[in-house]
């Protein structure tokens, strides 16, 4: 959800930097549907905590690592792009803390201290929040899971810099004229210069 407010931020940024939605038909991502298909497998994952008998530890790797492998080819793909290697970095810190943590992110400690977030840790502990895990001060990597209270929720240092790099990223085809598009090759491919 945090995305969204990224994405609704950067629109009239790009708008007020002189960009229009109409020019990203000038330079349109590569592979636009993979990170919309890692979004629906990590949407999935409370259906699938239900419909699949046992633990959810049984598909909840084998999951995420393919959200990731998802990610990780759309951001090659698009890695000349501005904010991209920002989104890259962004998904190395997530990846890495919730490998650290069984599959699951982190949700730090410091969730405690808001009686508000209270349902949110009935939701984790009952396991209808597969992907996330209740950990200590001493869990794997805490701080780079989700400890930072922002819009009502918590977010990760991973989540911040995703949303950073996506706004780069839109602000940069908002402004994108027909003169400035990414050089292609007689395949359609993009040259390196």
């Amino acid at each position: 959800m945090l995305l969204v407010y990224f994405i609704i931020a950067a629109i009239p940024l790009g708008y007020l930097l002189g960009g229009r939605l109409s020019n990203y038909a000038h330079q349109p991502l590569k592979c636009i549907a993979l990170p919309c298909l890692a979004f629906l497998i990590e949407a999935s994952f409370g259906v699938l905590a239900e419909q699949v008998a046992g633990p959810a530890s049984r598909w909840l790797g084998p999951a995420v690592c393919l959200e990731y492998l998802l990610l990780a080819v759309f951001l090659w793909a698009n890695r000349r792009r501005r904010g991209v290697k920002l989104m890259g970095l962004a998904t190395a810190c997530n990846l890495l803390v919730i490998s650290a943590n069984g599959f699951r992110m982190p949700v730090s400690p410091l969730i405690y201290d808001y009686p508000k977030y209270a349902s949110l840790v009935e939701r984790i502990r009952s396991g209808a929040l597969p992907e996330y895990v209740l950990v200590d001060w001493d869990g794997p990597l805490w701080f780079l899971g989700d400890a930072i209270p922002i819009f009502g929720g918590l977010a990760s240092v991973g989540d911040l810099l995703m949303g950073a790099g996506l706004v780069l990223l839109i602000v940069h085809l908002m402004r994108a004229k027909a003169a400035e598009a990414v050089p292609v090759d007689e395949n359609g491919s993009e040259r390196t210069e």
